[in-house]
């Protein structure tokens, strides 16, 4: 029978920032300070008016993962299995698969967590209690990653998907010098933040929308 499956487009901009942050950047409040501006009711082009929904998305990401990364004490979390990478042209996609799913009831969720595309999660060599436990382990021993693809029909009895693919911020190396990542931490969901990134990032034609969008010489809507 043809697997069933749930995933998310090529991954987005918005994706390649996060992974580019630091710790001390998802802590830094004022990270984005200087960019993050009032969007003015009136733009100048339409894509002036699709620049400045950038950085305010950008910080809400920001300050979304920096709480998920304060609250990892309750956050779902799994013993990997294992993890594979995938021959593929995509950079740093890993075939994953975990035990089971702890504290799915835990956390900001008002349903059970389940695994589904687009979940951002951080991989580590040990179990983590707080932002402080990630920032000790030191960079090589943790990494993010996007889960890409979920196979449906590959669940648990209590809905819980434990196989998926997953890109990750940085290269799983081998030898002795190997990151031997053991848990797997689910942070936030960034879904809707890449279809507006992606959405802000559209190329093409955009007649119509400068037809929506323009009063006489610039853009203007009400806030």
């Amino acid at each position: 029978m043809e697997r069933e499956t749930r995933a998310i487009p090529k991954v987005s901009g918005l994706t390649q920032r996060l992974f580019s942050w630091s710790l001390e950047d998802i802590q830094n409040e004022d990270l984005y300070k200087t960019q993050v501006e009032k969007i003015p009711g009136t733009f100048q082009s339409a894509e002036h008016y699709f620049a400045s929904f950038v950085y305010p998305l950008l910080e809400e990401t920001r300050a979304q993962l920096s709480l998920g990364l304060e609250l990892i004490s309750r956050a779902p979390f799994a013993e990997l299995i294992c993890i594979d990478k995938v021959e593929t042209d995509e950079e740093l996609l890993y075939n994953v698969r975990v035990d089971y799913w702890r504290n799915r009831s835990a956390g900001r969720c008002l349903d059970p967590y389940r695994t589904v595309p687009g979940d951002l999660v951080i991989f580590a060599d040990a179990k983590l209690e707080t932002f402080s436990d990630v920032q000790c382990l030191g960079r090589k021993t943790w990494a993010f990653g996007l889960v890409t693809e979920v196979r449906e029909n590959e669940i648990e009895d209590d809905g819980t998907t434990v196989c998926f693919k997953v890109r990750v911020s940085k290269e799983r190396t081998e030898g002795d010098g190997k990151n031997k990542w053991t848990f797997m931490y689910f942070l936030i969901n960034i879904t809707t933040g890449e279809r507006i990134w992606n959405a802000l990032h559209m190329s093409g034609n955009l007649n119509i929308i400068k037809q929506v969008l323009f009063t006489d010489s610039k853009v203007s809507i009400t806030l």
